[in-house]
């Protein structure tokens, strides 16, 4: 959970350096990058045909358009931690879309477990998760970004299949690169001030958020069903919460933590029921 939470932390951090399209354009490019000479190294094949297409299409999905649909609506104004909530809709989300694509069945004590999650996130965020009129914008582009990593991660599982863990992931990062390049040159003007400080989160935003937790992700819908690897989002807004207090100072009140134990029993719940 740490390396998904992170992600809205490095997130909120590298956009006081650069703006949100830009960011995305170096992350992604960073990442993918390292992976295709990983891949050089070990003289692992790139996937091709239509193999190579459809890891393609769930790269711009998971990648470019969740992330920085994400970043653009934090920049507007949406709190990473309200950011955290709306992405934590993916349990909700993504298994609604795998019962008529995957055929998977979900049980009333999935749904259970599912609803007190989404309970629980709900109430950890209400500290600090209003929203001004002047942020319905960004709330849009922060649900675009669930929609993507929804339909993303439903479209690998259906059309993919199993993924070359380095290779596979070099596609999906790189094919998500001119996606986000072309705003970044003609709307933002490719606006990055780097600094010290900056290179450190652009790092671990590439490395560990980008390779390692999308690797992750990947590993855990191989081995268990849609349904019941997306309840693990349900802790990813608690781990945000836990991690803005400690490295940005964040307020963790009694809410939050009511919040993080109700969201913990629901996926408890959501992963012990078999279908």
């Amino acid at each position: 959970m740490v390396v998904w939470s992170s992600g809205f932390i490095s997130g909120t951090l590298g956009l006081r350096h650069s703006a949100p399209y830009t960011f995305a354009t170096l992350r992604f490019a960073v990442a993918g990058l390292v992976l295709l000479a990983v891949a050089a190294v070990r003289r692992e094949r790139l996937p091709r045909g239509r193999r190579l297409l459809h890891l393609a299409v769930a790269g711009v999905l998971v990648q470019a358009v969740q992330f920085s649909s994400i970043y653009v609506g934090m920049d507007l104004g949406v709190p990473s931690g309200l950011a955290a909530l709306i992405i934590a809709l993916y349990p909700l989300t993504a298994s609604l879309l795998a019962v008529p694509v995957l055929h998977e069945r979900i049980r009333a004590g999935q749904y259970l477990g599912l609803v007190l999650g989404l309970g629980g996130v709900a109430l950890a965020v209400t500290e600090g998760g209003r929203l001004s009129g002047g942020h319905l914008l960004g709330l849009g582009f922060v649900a675009l970004g669930l929609l993507g990593i929804s339909v993303g991660t439903v479209y690998q599982k259906r059309f993919c299949g199993p993924m070359e863990p380095v290779s596979g992931n070099a596609v999906q990062l790189l094919a998500a690169v001119p996606v986000v390049l072309l705003p970044a040159l003609f709307a933002e003007g490719w606006d990055v001030h780097p600094t010290a400080s900056y290179w450190p989160v652009l790092l671990w935003s590439a490395l560990v958020n980008s390779i390692v937790g999308v690797g992750l992700l990947h590993h855990l819908l191989r081995r268990h069903g849609t349904s019941q690897v997306s309840s693990l989002f349900y802790l990813v807004p608690m781990g945000t919460a836990a991690l803005g207090a400690v490295l940005l100072g964040q307020h963790l009140g009694p809410l939050t933590l009511g919040g993080l134990l109700l969201a913990t029993a629901g996926t408890l719940l959501a992963n012990r029921v078999r279908r």
